[in-house]
C-alpha cells in the first residue's frame, strides 16, 4: 500500500504540536493502540482559498487529481 499523508499529535506539560509526515496506513491501528493520535490528512488547503470561499472546489479538484472519488 502506498504511503499518505499523516498527523501525529505530540502534548507538552503546556501545548500540544502536531507534524505532518508520510506514512503507512496498515500501521495506523498499531500506532493508535499504542496512544498515538493519527490522523490522515485528506486535503491540504491554503488560507487564502479558504478566505476567497473556494473551500469546496479546492478540495474537489484536489481529490479529483490525487485520484480519490470526489463524489463521495
Amino acid at each position: 500500500m502506498s504511503k499518505k499523508l499523516m498527523s501525529v499529535e505530540v502534548r507538552g506539560n503546556n501545548k500540544e504540536w502536531s507534524f505532518n509526515f508520510y506514512g503507512d496506513p496498515k500501521h495506523l491501528s498499531e500506532w493508535r493502540a499504542d496512544g498515538l493520535v493519527i490522523d490522515e490528512i485528506l486535503n491540504v488547503v491554503p488560507e487564502w482559498a479558504v478566505d476567497a470561499g473556494l473551500l469546496r472546489p479546492w478540495c474537489f479538484f484536489q481529490d479529483l487529481f490525487n485520484f480519490r472519488n470526489p463524489f463521495k
